[in-house]
């Protein structure tokens, strides 16, 4: 994977001796138990400093600003997010064996990797506001979960009923993911958390497996 497309290869080229890198991951560290402890972006060098153990010279010897920083630690969650879902999407492949089979893990595989990433993926959605950067590198990895998705399903493409399976299935993931992320409170300092979480798993694979093997009627 790369990150030339951010522009942001540089912020992530971490020192390769020993005490240097250590202090380097420190870093990342502390600022990304902020975003998930505060849900938000709102605290100082200052306070990365403190919580990492590192001087406020390191911090910025390795990011000109707070801005650089987030941009690393973005990339850095996110390349476990994306690595995540790649290896549950690809065990729910092949462990199905029929279209039904497998919406239902597919369901299973994406809902279940943004909620245990949940609460840093809030803070930097609500930063994408703002960020242009932040919000591509978000939208990049997005796309690379949703093709990844339609490509499993479109496996089963003679199963599925929709006169326009490529449409049907890109339907299918945005209102997967739009559906998860409102649960999740994605956007937002806090979960929103309404109804019960494995009911609406079992009730958004329900929905996609009958949209995709109904025939329409209008």
């Amino acid at each position: 994977m790369t990150y030339d497309d951010a522009g942001m290869a540089t912020a992530l080229r971490a020192p390769v001796q020993g005490r240097s890198r250590a202090s380097y991951e420190r870093m990342l560290v502390a600022a990304e138990k902020m975003l998930a402890s505060r849900g938000s972006d709102d605290f100082t060098l200052n306070e990365v400093s403190k919580m990492g153990k590192v001087s406020i010279g390191s911090i910025y010897n390795r990011f000109e600003s707070k801005e650089a920083l987030l941009h690393a630690v973005q990339l850095r969650i996110l390349t476990r997010v994306e690595d995540k879902m790649h290896t549950r999407l690809e065990a729910a492949r092949k462990q199905s064996d029929n279209l039904d089979s497998l919406v239902v893990r597919l369901v299973d595989a994406v809902s279940e990797t943004l909620r245990e990433f949940a609460d840093l993926m809030r803070p930097l959605m609500l930063r994408a506001t703002t960020d242009t950067i932040v919000a591509a590198r978000g939208k990049a990895s997005y796309m690379r979960a949703a093709d990844e998705v339609k490509s499993a399903l479109l496996e089963f493409r003679a199963d599925i009923r929709e006169p326009d399976p490529d449409r049907a299935v890109d339907t299918v993931y945005r209102v997967l993911y739009a559906a998860i992320a409102r649960h999740l409170g994605f956007g937002s300092p806090t979960a929103a958390w309404e109804g019960d979480w494995q009911v609406l798993k079992e009730d958004l694979a329900r929905m996609i497996a009958l949209f995709l093997t109904t025939k329409p009627h209008f």
